[in-house]
This record gives structure tokens, C-alpha cells and sequence, in this order.
């Protein structure tokens, strides 16, 4: 009996028949500029025809800068960096058609 139990969750994880992509699942970064006061990030992801637009900001500019777009790459410019490592964070948020939230991923990107 205690096997069957410890057995149930697992078969209520399994779904039958769907396959399902993950957004935001494959993101990648490239430094396309940097210099002392500023840096230009060019941020990558993969494609999801569930998803209708992309908020792709940046936490640790003063100011915050959040831009939007449908596409799967933006290219965000003048980034500055917090902290002696030079870490920039980045956030991506997924929308579906509703404009509600699907997914949303931290980015941490070290500029130098």
C-alpha cells in the first residue's frame, strides 16, 4: 500500500497526448558594446506562437528601463551595472493574446 501511494503524485504529472514548449526556455546574451559608464546587451530567446508580446527590462539601471516587443531578440542600450562585479539584471516576461503573464525569467549578466 505505502508503494501505491508514493506512486500516485507521479501519475498525476504525466499528461497524455500534449506537448508542451516551455517560453523562455532558451535565452541567450551577447555584449555588443561596453565602456566604463554604459553597456548595450543584445538578449535572444526562443519562439513561441502562444506568446503575443515580450517585456524585456533592466533592474539594476537608474533609471529602470522596460521596452516591449513581439519579436524573439532585442537590443537594449545604455544598461549600467550594480555592485564591483559588474552584474546587469535583466528580467523577460512572456504575455499570451490576454495580456496576461506566462512566464517570466531573471537575467543575470556580468558586463565585463
Amino acid at each position: 500500500m505505502n508503494r501505491f501511494l508514493f506512486l500516485v503524485p507521479l501519475l498525476f504529472m504525466v499528461g497524455v497526448g500534449h506537448a508542451y514548449a516551455e517560453p523562455l526556455d532558451l535565452i541567450s546574451t551577447e555584449i555588443l558594446e561596453f565602456n566604463d559608464n554604459a553597456t548595450t546587451i543584445q538578449v535572444s530567446w526562443n519562439q513561441d506562437a502562444t506568446i503575443s508580446q515580450y517585456e524585456i527590462g533592466c533592474v539594476s539601471c537608474s533609471p529602470n528601463i522596460s521596452e516591449t516587443t513581439t519579436e524573439n531578440s532585442i537590443v537594449l542600450g545604455d544598461l549600467t551595472s550594480i555592485g564591483e562585479k559588474s552584474i546587469i539584471m535583466l528580467y523577460i516576461i512572456a504575455y499570451n493574446s490576454e495580456n496576461e503573464i506566462i512566464h517570466a525569467k531573471q537575467i543575470f549578466v556580468e558586463s565585463k
